[in-house]
Order: structure tokens, then C-alpha cells, then sequence
């Protein structure tokens, strides 16, 4: 089955583009944004059916979904990195406390393990 839909703006006027449904897919054609690019990657059928139960449940798209998903491992990923460079360059400075002086001080306060 193929179906077409105009892609209507936010505002509802209808720009030079139409969605296509075909065989459970659907595909935007449209002019995107400057800051846009598409992208392609192979992912496990069950992760994808689960994507599309949320972005169902949510009421969003699978692409705002998964540009939350980029979103966000890139904040996590950019904090982890900071605290790594961090602790490199607290280590090349020498600021530096041993194994066995953490530990004495985790048994000092009760919370090592035993």
C-alpha cells in the first residue's frame, strides 16, 4: 500500500514536500533545514518496534525520539570526558590520593566494604 500526505507546517501552511507510507514505512520529502542532515545506521528490529511504541505512546516521531536519544548521550558522554580531563590533569599536577588512602579513610567513616 502507498499512501500520500501533504507535510503541513507548524503553522499549517503547506510547503514543498509530502509524506510517503509504504509497506509500514513512512518517508518525508521536503526541503530540511541548513542544520540538518540525514542519517542512516542498521538497528535490532525489536529496539526499533520499541522506539515506535514510545514515539506512538509519546505522540512524537521516531526522528524526535531518537534525535532526544543523540541529545542526550552527548551530554552524558561530554560531562564523563570533562571529569576524566579533569582528573588527568589533577594526576599530572600531582594532586593524586593512593588506594590504600581512600580505603583507610572509607573505613574511618564506615563505608567499606568488608
Amino acid at each position: 500500500m502507498l499512501l500520500f500526505f501533504p507535510d503541513y507546517g507548524p503553522s499549517g501552511e503547506m510547503p514543498n514536500g509530502r509524506i510517503v507510507i509504504q509497506d509500514n514505512m513512512c518517508y518525508c520529502s521536503g526541503i530540511m533545514s541548513s542544520s540538518e542532515k540525514t542519517i542512516s545506521f542498521r538497528a535490532v528490529a525489536e529496539k526499533i518496534e520499541a522506539l515506535d511504541l514510545l514515539a506512538a505512546a509519546q505522540e512524537r516521531s521516531r526522528s524526535y525520539l531518537i534525535n532526544e536519544a543523540i541529545a542526550n548521550y552527548i551530554e552524558l558522554h561530554a560531562y564523563q570526558d570533562a571529569l576524566v580531563r579533569k582528573g588527568l590533569e589533577e594526576m599530572r599536577k600531582g594532586r593524586v590520593v593512593s588506594h590504600e588512602q581512600v580505603l583507610k579513610g572509607l573505613k574511618r567513616t564506615g563505608r567499606a566494604r568488608q
